[in-house]
């Protein structure tokens, strides 16, 4: 059996020239890759997602942009240090899935504001060679790799038990192509072949999130349906702290039901009075809306859940 380092060794080291051909292959990436994003787009109408869409735009073009840059520079001889600008485009790839975490909607300015400090302060390796006159290749210790490892690793975990599993391992991968040299245990450089896989593998992942059928199954309850749409778009982070305060709302009220990682399961026999099913399930959308409107408007749950009777009260401290 071959050991994975050796195999990314040979990642790194597929032998394809940057110049004008690559520059072009890349270019037409992007372009694909850009008509991905604008149909996955369509699909997160109506959510607070729209900012971690914009960032995932903004790292698609930093990626696709500096394989460009690498490949006219090589075609024109230009004196050009590949790898500090891969270094910059790869802390990009990091951006889509820390703003997913930041999706609430009274932090949402903010925590775009966060997010160009957290990029600042990933690309510091780099500024300090460019500012202070040092020379050589980006060396930031394998302390910063622990620490790009750990934010692939998180990154992965939170969407990786949704439907966009697969998507999430694609970006995973991409990431660890471009990140590899600053890993603990890196012996390569990135290469141009190993940047366009890794734009290869980002546009398989984002295929899948932008083929994937959104059907609606008739058997699917409206408290079900809400839940697993928005736990697959927001992912574990979010979704754990909803199923938290759904669950403490459950037991306050005597719901005799509880909120599972499929969707809502009956605990006890709740009786056969049809007033007080009745009651349950309007307690239970009123949570539901009260819980998800931090995420998502009025539209996005109208589609989903039933209108909430506006009589039903008494829920003022739910909070996601």
């Amino acid at each position: 059996m071959v050991p994975k380092n050796q195999v990314f060794v040979f990642v790194m080291h597929i032998p394809i020239n940057p110049g004008g051909v690559t520059a072009a292959v890349a270019l037409l990436l992007g372009v694909v890759g850009i008509w991905l994003l604008i149909r996955i787009r369509s699909g997160l109408r109506g959510t607070t997602l729209t900012a971690a869409w914009a960032w995932a735009m903004v790292a698609w073009v930093c990626l696709v942009g500096c394989e460009i840059v690498i490949g006219v520079c090589h075609q024109l001889e230009l004196s050009i240090v590949d790898n500090h600008w891969r270094y910059l485009a790869a802390m990009g790839l990091f951006l889509p899935t820390l703003a997913q975490v930041g999706a609430k909607r009274r932090h949402l300015v903010a925590w775009q504001l966060l997010m160009l400090a957290f990029w600042s302060a990933l690309s510091v390796p780099v500024l300090e060679i460019w500012f202070l006159d040092s020379a050589g290749r980006s060396d930031p210790g394998w302390i910063w790799g622990c620490f790009l490892g750990l934010l692939m690793i998180a990154g992965l975990l939170n969407n990786l038990a949704t439907r966009f599993g697969p998507a999430a391992l694609c970006l995973a991968i991409a990431q660890g192509l471009m990140v590899y040299p600053y890993l603990p245990w890196a012996s390569a450089p990135v290469t141009t072949g190993g940047a366009l896989l890794s734009m290869g593998v980002l546009l398989l992942g984002m295929g899948m999130v932008a083929f994937r059928s959104q059907a609606r199954s008739e058997i699917v309850r409206p408290e079900n349906q809400a839940w697993l749409d928005f736990r697959d778009q927001f992912g574990s982070f979010w979704a754990l702290r909803v199923m938290q305060r759904v669950n403490d709302a459950a037991v306050r009220y005597d719901w005799g039901l509880w909120l599972g990682w499929d969707g809502f399961h009956q605990v006890e026999i709740v009786g056969s009075d049809p007033e007080f099913r009745d009651e349950v399930r309007q307690g239970l959308v009123a949570c539901l809306r009260k819980l998800l409107g931090d995420f998502v408007d009025q539209e996005w749950l109208d589609a989903r859940l039933p209108k909430c009777d506006p009589k039903k009260n008494g829920m003022e401290d739910l909070e996601a």
